[in-house]
């Protein structure tokens, strides 16, 4: 699903907006999720992560230009989309790496030719992988068909929707290359968020069938990154 939000604090453009691009991305068969936001402040304070943000620039108590910069400073990947009458501010958007800026009245070619450029960035993004070479083959796994990855007398075990993927490496490797979808939850384990079914007494029950156990020692830390992970995906 693709996460988006629309903050404008014109609420008829925000009601607008969500409208084509709801039309755009159903034409395309596109999952996807829409919020709308009148304050930029509101928006930046509700903690919660998008993919794809349309941003207003003029706007009482933090302008677009700002909120784009707070949310790059928090390392935020975030495409950013400006939708502004405000020719000046173009270069503004180049700092903070926006994918378009569209002039109003919107062009409705022009947001789709936007929303097709930044849907297949998006898609290129999610196909993440890790890469698996030993002296007799090498293999890309993408990081959406992991159920989790366990290490045994240093072999790892990558266990996905198309099998197990055995071969000799170190955890540590491996954990470099994920992102913030997996978490270690145990020294010889780690688990992708996405296919956890629930957890309950030290164990956790993938939604492969599979049961995962966690350390004692990271409960607390495999219950709050879950937590924020949920919320930041809601």
């Amino acid at each position: 699903m693709i996460k988006i939000a629309i903050c404008d604090d014109e609420k008829t453009m925000c009601e607008y907006l969500e409208q084509k691009v709801s039309e755009i991305l159903k034409k395309w068969n596109i999952v996807f999720s829409i919020v709308c936001y009148t304050d930029a402040l509101e928006c930046f304070q509700s903690g919660l992560s998008f993919d794809l943000m349309f941003l207003d620039i003029q706007m009482p108590h933090l302008n677009g230009i700002a909120l784009a910069k707070k949310l790059r400073k928090q390392s935020s990947k975030c495409e950013l989309i400006f939708v502004t009458i405000l020719k000046e501010y173009v270069l503004y958007a180049f700092e903070v790496e926006a994918a378009d800026y569209i002039y109003k009245p919107i062009e409705l070619h022009r947001l789709e030719k936007a929303l097709k450029r930044v849907i297949k960035r998006l898609e290129n993004q999610y196909k993440k992988c890790i890469f698996v070479q030993t002296k007799n083959y090498c293999k890309t796994i993408y990081l959406e068909e992991i159920y989790y990855i366990e290490v045994i007398n240093r072999k790892i075990y990558v266990y996905t929707q198309n099998g197990i993927i055995e071969y000799y490496g170190k955890l540590q490797e491996v954990q470099y290359q994920l992102d913030e979808r997996f978490i270690k939850c145990h020294r010889s384990y780690i688990i992708n968020i996405d296919y956890l079914s629930h957890y309950e007494n030290g164990m956790i029950q993938m939604k492969n069938g599979s049961t995962v156990p966690v350390s004692r020692l990271r409960q607390k830390e495999l219950i709050d990154t879950v937590f924020q992970y949920i919320k930041g995906r809601e």
